[in-house]
């Protein structure tokens, strides 16, 4: 019986990595992504590094992190995954994690960590996820890989696809999409006093890329 808690690997051979998938953390997703697309001698870049949460069991030999907060950037100085100052065409592979819960009233215990315990409107947050691409894509070398997690959820009564309007936007700049692999999660509960206008999310999506 599957649940939750079960790994990818107690399920299935190590060459079989499925595109829709319980994983327990984001730590278990990447480890899978990473035996199908990080290479051992790559270069890997994670422009959104907080807690280094992606990088619990798999750990790329020659892994750069850094992050908007001093304190989490593991460069030693605060980095703005929008303007980061790094070398164009440098990079094997870019990872971004944004920002991209769109609305809802903030919890600083929980969203803080994600960079959404501040209030702001959905088109700012995608504006900042596009600025986020445009500086992935600058980095990568040619040929090499954008990885992006995100998330299509209800706002303002309406679903914002963001694997769909992510996907089309890097492909605009001259990215293709090669891979997608669905989170399955738990949710969060329907708001009390609202009614349900649409089908209930329970999965985040990671995006991956070919520069």
């Amino acid at each position: 019986m599957m649940t939750t808690n079960t790994t990818a690997h107690q399920l299935r051979g190590p060459t079989i990595v499925p595109a829709v998938f319980p994983w327990k953390t984001n730590a278990h997703l990447i480890e899978d992504v990473a035996s199908l697309y990080i290479r051992d001698e790559d270069t890997v870049l994670d422009l959104t590094y907080g807690e280094g949460i992606f990088w619990k069991i798999f750990k790329p030999k020659f892994l750069i992190g850094c992050d908007i907060n001093p304190d989490k950037s593991p460069v030693g100085c605060s980095v703005d995954f929008t303007n980061t100052g790094f070398d164009s065409d440098s990079i094997d592979v870019v990872v971004l994690d944004p920002p991209y819960k769109l609305n809802g009233t903030p919890d600083p215990s929980v969203d803080a960590r994600y960079g959404v315990d501040i209030t702001t409107n959905w088109k700012d947050r995608y504006q900042l996820i596009y600025d986020g691409l445009k500086e992935a894509d600058r980095l990568a070398k040619s040929g090499g890989l954008v990885m992006l997690k995100c998330q299509d959820q209800v706002c303002s009564g309406k679903i914002r696809f963001q694997t769909y309007d992510f996907k089309n936007y890097a492909e605009d700049i001259g990215m293709k999409l090669i891979d997608r692999f669905d989170m399955i999660g738990t949710g969060r509960p329907q708001p009390a006093g609202r009614r349900q206008v649409h089908a209930h999310g329970r999965s985040s999506t990671l995006l991956v890329f070919r520069v």
